[in-house]
């Protein structure tokens, strides 16, 4: 999930503060999308990804094998997510999969047709299949929740997540297989992408969604330009899999979150130096 060029990790551990920026640079974006998926809130994924950056410039020096950093990274990454003290705004709703069930439920409206055809329209329904998403994953613990998230969205092996997650393989396939049937449980009876039996849909959210604050037309919050995904034609694709294969197609059909995290904590260490 993380790789890293081992010479710019040589050269930065060597004090080179072009590869230093570089190597940064390359980190910032998993990190995010990792923190993004743990803590559903991008300014909560942004503090994680700064603390995160910061912890593997400063412990660069401990590394062993300059080949093996992608991988120590993402175990310093995995670390601090699952450890981290302070809920995000998102996971201190506490919500339980029956919670989340009975809120999309309520205020479920058929939008206007010319509200669809719309391109604002269509990034503000994408926001809501990916907050939808997001919110989804924080029914679970913070241990199961990466064990999902390593396993079925970034799809590693389970030797991989395992030795990411520093746990035995068995461990690892044991949270895996819970986190996966509770994900699973949930799409299949109330995700209208997933089910044809379920009732809500992406954009019968539009409404309610506007009236809380979480969409705001025309001021996406994932750093949307265009609609990621046609939600109609998602809705087709993953309903032609298998069941079990449906609820991480749509925790995949998400796209990469964009930041800028890294170029920040490089500015600031300029400044310092």
């Amino acid at each position: 999930m993380i790789h890293l060029d081992p010479e710019q990790v040589s050269a930065a551990r060597q004090g080179d503060r072009a590869a230093l920026a570089s190597l940064v640079r390359s980190l910032q974006r998993p990190v995010y999308g990792l923190a993004m998926r743990m803590l559903a809130h991008s300014a909560d994924a942004e503090d994680a990804t700064q603390e995160i950056l910061i912890k593997i410039i400063t412990h660069l020096g401990t590394i062993r094998d300059d080949r093996a950093a992608g991988g120590w990274a993402l175990k310093v990454a995995s670390r601090h997510l699952v450890g981290m003290r302070k809920r995000s705004r998102v996971e201190a709703m506490r919500m339980s999969f029956d919670d989340f069930a009975n809120d999309l439920e309520t205020g479920l409206a058929v939008p206007d047709d010319d509200q669809t055809n719309s391109v604002i329209t269509a990034i503000a329904i994408e926001e809501i299949k990916i907050g939808c998403t997001l919110a989804m994953l924080t029914c679970l613990n913070r241990s199961l929740r990466i064990a999902y998230v390593l396993g079925d969205i970034f799809e590693m092996s389970d030797s991989e997540a395992a030795e990411a997650l520093e746990i035995s393989a068995a461990a690892y396939r044991q949270r895996l297989s819970r986190a996966r049937r509770e994900v699973t449980r949930f799409v299949q009876t109330t995700c209208g992408v997933v089910s044809q039996s379920a009732t809500c849909r992406c954009e019968k959210r539009l409404t309610a969604a506007q009236d809380s604050g979480r969409v705001t037309l025309g001021a996406p919050a994932f750093g949307l330009g265009a609609p990621a995904t046609d939600i109609p034609k998602l809705r087709h694709q993953i309903r032609t899999l298998e069941e079990g294969r449906r609820a991480a197609a749509l925790m995949r059909s998400n796209p990469s979150f964009p930041t800028n995290v890294g170029d920040l904590i490089m500015e600031v260490m300029k400044q310092r130096s």
